[in-house]
């Protein structure tokens, strides 16, 4: 059957009415990804940020938090969380055993609010314990359903691989759900960060790396944090910009940016309310390595303004003298060679164990380090925390606790 001629297509004013019924249809339904572990590090984000009006409100699982968001929530989640991996946009669940059930439920799926006059659009098909599985079949069954949908209002936009707006369709167990992923690129890329070295820790876990110290010091926070084993400065940046309220998504561009939902003057606000909320920074960070090289990155990563009082040395931290910073509620957090991508693991526990050591008979701190085996160095923290996590696919273990002033 042809579709109705061009003169039929949908005009901008139709569409935004669609909009408008469609956005006073929320909050809606959304679940904010997070690496394995970190989902209560997510939620003390989410309550402290006033994106969620209590814990009640918070549906928290295995690698994620579910909640309601209207438009400016879900602008505001990009932008703002730290630990965030991505923010989905849920647009439908429904049953879908049969690609006849897929395409009648699609149907029903809002596309026309979300694409609006895209020329294009990306699907990301996952199945798990349903009889559809995930490929090609599911996502032309999908992709018909979008064109039977949007062809009436002239709008013909095609299944492109890489286009801005990209569409989650999740099965599971003869369920389907489809999401729109209003981040585009995981949330870890800054846009800040732009050189690496050996071994990175993700930024997503560095802040929240970041925000578990800064807890556990508590009052007005930490007035000397250190990286004894800096690397290119991850760890470095996220700290700096925890302690001035910088949020961690101002120097990136989001998928949302392309929903037909969105609208400049709106997101301009968010991100001016946003900015509004920095402030000084009041502690002195400090990074050391005995590696030139890293220091080189991470020199050249730090070079923005706002990482400008960030301090770096050349040193080893095995020998540094910690004391003489005159640290009052000091704050270590790192990510020390684990052996796993560097080489050795026996040796490089041994080089955190020294540290460590070394630390012990040093003023108290607090310490938040990121190891692949929690076991040797637990003993040298009092109150020692362990969260299992991943860093870029490897198993690792965040632990926190104090250490020296005994």
């Amino acid at each position: 059957m042809p579709g109705p001629a061009p003169s039929t297509r949908l005009s901008a004013a139709a569409l935004e009415r669609r909009v408008k019924r469609w956005l006073l249809a929320g909050p809606f339904d959304c679940y904010v990804q997070v690496a394995p572990g970190l989902e209560e590090t997510l939620v003390g984000e989410l309550l402290a940020g006033g994106l969620a009006p209590g814990r009640a409100a918070l549906h928290v699982g295995r690698g994620g938090v579910g909640l309601r968001l209207d438009r400016v929530g879900i602008m505001r989640a990009n932008l703002e969380l730290r630990t965030a991996s991505r923010v989905l946009l849920r647009l439908g669940t429904f049953p879908a055993a049969t690609p006849e059930m897929l395409y009648d439920r699609a149907r029903g799926v809002p596309w026309l609010t979300q694409l609006g006059f895209a020329t294009g659009y990306a699907l990301h098909v996952t199945s798990r314990g349903s009889r559809l599985q995930a490929g090609d079949a599911v996502s032309t069954t999908v992709a018909s359903a979008v064109s039977r949908e949007l062809r009436p209002h002239g709008l013909y936009p095609k299944l492109t691989p890489g286009a801005p707006l990209t569409f989650h369709v999740h099965l599971v167990d003869d369920r389907c759900t489809v999401s729109l992923d209003t981040s585009g690129e995981h949330l870890y890329r800054r846009g800040v960060r732009r050189h690496v070295h050996a071994a990175p820790v993700r930024e997503t876990l560095a802040a929240a790396m970041v925000l578990e110290g800064a807890a556990r010091v508590g009052g007005a926070g930490p007035d000397v944090v250190v990286d004894p084993f800096c690397g290119s400065g991850a760890l470095l940046i996220e700290a700096a910009d925890v302690l001035q309220g910088l949020a961690p998504g101002r120097s990136r561009a989001f998928a949302f940016e392309h929903a037909a939902w969105f609208r400049p003057g709106a997101w301009r606000e968010v991100r001016r309310r946003s900015e509004a909320l920095a402030r000084p920074l009041a502690a002195r960070v400090l990074g050391l390595d005995v590696d030139g090289g890293a220091l080189a990155t991470a020199r050249a990563n730090l070079a923005r303004p706002e990482h400008a009082a960030v301090e770096l040395l050349e040193a080893d931290s095995t020998r540094f003298d910690l004391a003489a910073l005159g640290a009052r509620n000091g704050l270590i957090v790192t990510n020390p060679p684990y052996g796993v991508r560097l080489g050795d693991e026996r040796r490089a526990s041994a080089t955190s164990v020294a540290f460590l050591e070394r630390l012990a008979g040093s003023v108290a701190w607090t310490a938040v380090l990121l190891v692949a085996d929690p076991a040797p160095v637990t003993p040298y923290l009092r109150d020692a925390r362990i969260t299992a996590t991943r860093n870029g696919g490897l198993r690792v273990a965040m632990v926190s606790g104090l250490v020296g002033g005994g």
